[in-house]
């Protein structure tokens, strides 16, 4: 749905539309923001779809996770896991309810990253010693000592410590790249939606001259995506610019 947090960006926008809009006309002033106002409208709906979508199979929820699969699936090689781990497909649809539930992004890599981590035994620590640039050799040794409760030498603590600080660094940057396709997506087909509404709308309220109104349909389709999140401080802004210059006339 739309985010209702404002950053500093969309407030000093916003700031600058009213300040440039209380230069207009009281009456053409009015009839900007019941325009913004219905596009925001436009735009809420179309986002309101995109969710809907969810309860389709998780819809719009798949965008993005395709990218911490391939990741996982590169480090958590299809052998056999050890005692005390899950399979591969277990850890997959771990990672894919707490995607699709939207749990915090910090809580999903932790999780990601205790699943590979548990996964870790000599079958598969080449693999993962590949993903992560360390030394087989040494990695599967870590994977030995652990199985068999064996301390960890010096050597190998520290090697471990880097592979814990790459894992870190290569999941941070996967669900960061997923997160942002995400929200891509689910605006790409929010404009979607909005077009669809908007040109509707428009064949349902006069289609005698629809094909006239098409291009301004279409430009409040496109327009309704990005001003939904900001719409309706901004349409506040403008009622009061307006507000205060029909008080300073009288």
């Amino acid at each position: 749905m739309v985010d209702g947090n404002l950053t500093l960006g969309d407030k000093t926008m916003i700031l600058t539309i009213a300040q440039e809009a209380s230069k207009l006309p009281p009456p053409l002033l009015t009839h900007v923001t019941q325009a913004i106002s219905a596009m925001g409208a436009l735009g809420t709906a179309a986002f309101g779809l995109v969710d809907a979508t969810k309860a389709f199979g998780g819809g719009v929820n798949h965008a993005g996770f395709g990218l911490i699969k391939k990741r996982v699936c590169g480090m958590m090689a299809p052998s056999k896991p050890g005692k005390n781990s899950v399979t591969l497909e277990d850890a997959l649809l771990t990672l894919k309810a707490n995607w699709f539930n939207g749990t915090e992004l910090g809580k999903q890599k932790a999780i990601a990253k205790s699943l590979i981590k548990l996964y870790l035994d000599t079958n598969n620590a080449e693999a993962l010693a590949k993903a992560t640039q360390v030394n087989p050799s040494d990695l599967k040794a870590i994977a030995t000592s652990m199985a068999s409760s064996t301390p960890l030498t010096t050597a190998q603590s520290d090697v471990y410590a880097r592979f814990d600080l790459i894992l870190t660094a290569l999941l941070d940057e996967t669900y960061q790249r997923a997160d942002a396709r995400y929200t891509n997506s689910t605006r790409l087909l929010a404009m979607v939606f909005a077009l669809g509404l908007a040109l509707t709308g428009s064949w349902i309220l006069d289609q005698a001259n629809f094909q006239a109104n098409l291009a301004a349909a279409f430009i409040v389709g496109i327009l309704a995506t990005p001003l939904a999140p900001i719409a309706k401080d901004l349409s506040t802004a403008l009622a009061t610019a307006v507000n205060a210059m029909q008080a300073a006339r009288k």
